[in-house]
């Protein structure tokens, strides 16, 4: 094996990112082709080998000087449509992600490549990897595995719950309650976009990070004014943000991203 791609992403289960497919460029397909190269997928990634068996520093070295290409490139392309809704991304870019091996930080059995979000045209490939000859070069004359990983991290949203208050419940006391630290602010009445009024509950400062399998539980409760303070579940099992469903707006003239979520009670 020359080189090996894992990428992770915290929006999925175990991280495992397994949305995308890496497709080689012409050129690097006529190496391939060429001088014997071998792509094998894994789980989140692939795998590069050789097949001839030869010196890797030489071989590369002579393919360098004999192709007049300097890289492996691949077009990498995602097939989760909502992949740069639950992607931290800034939320006005349009353009492509790059990766190349000259550009990452090192870990303790990894080479983790950074990312470039340049302004090309949004037609193009969502990323853009180059692994280029020198730099695998340089990592095997000093005796380094040649494994990188890329890692992206899920989008942060303020909650917002927008309760639609049909059953006439007594919702005086509402509170939003789970196992998280997480708070919710008070309560404040609200008019939605179809004209009717809604309790609305915001996460505030409080950004929440997004994930494939939801993993805060909140539920409505009521909090009686009982001296024991005893609670009332009005509706258990509150839904998770989504991808699908975010929205831009503005406090104190920052803009921020919120998932708002309607609920019928």
């Amino acid at each position: 094996m020359i080189f090996s791609i894992k990428v992770f992403h915290e929006y999925f289960e175990k991280n495992i990112c397994n949305c995308f497919i890496y497709k080689p460029t012409k050129k690097t397909c006529e190496l391939i082709n060429r001088y014997g190269f071998i792509i094998k997928k894994n789980s989140n990634g692939f795998d590069f080998y050789n097949s001839k068996n030869s010196n890797l520093i030489d071989y590369l070295s002579y393919i360098e000087l004999a192709s007049e290409h300097s890289s492996f490139e691949f077009e990498i392309e995602t097939t989760n449509s909502n992949f740069i809704f639950f992607t931290e991304i800034s939320t006005d870019w349009i353009g492509q992600i790059q990766f190349s091996s000259s550009k990452f930080i090192t870990t303790e059995k990894n080479i983790q490549l950074t990312a470039t979000y340049s302004s090309q045209n949004s037609t193009a490939s969502l990323a853009n990897l180059k692994i280029y000859f020198q730099d695998l070069i340089a990592l095997l004359k000093n005796k380094q595995s040649c494994n990188y990983t890329i890692h992206f991290e899920s989008r942060t949203t303020q909650w917002r719950y927008y309760f639609i208050n049909k059953s006439g419940i007594n919702l005086t006391n509402a509170i939003i309650s789970g196992k998280s630290p997480i708070q919710f602010e008070q309560a404040t009445i609200v008019t939605i976009q179809n004209g009717k009024q809604a309790i609305l509950f915001s996460s505030g400062r409080n950004f929440i990070k997004m994930s494939e399998i939801p993993k805060y539980k909140f539920d409505l409760i009521d909090i009686s004014g009982l001296k024991n303070q005893s609670k009332k579940i009005v509706f258990k099992g509150l839904p998770s943000s989504s991808p699908r469903s975010l929205e831009i707006d503005e406090e104190n003239g920052t803009k921020i991203i919120t998932s708002p979520m309607y609920v019928y009670i």
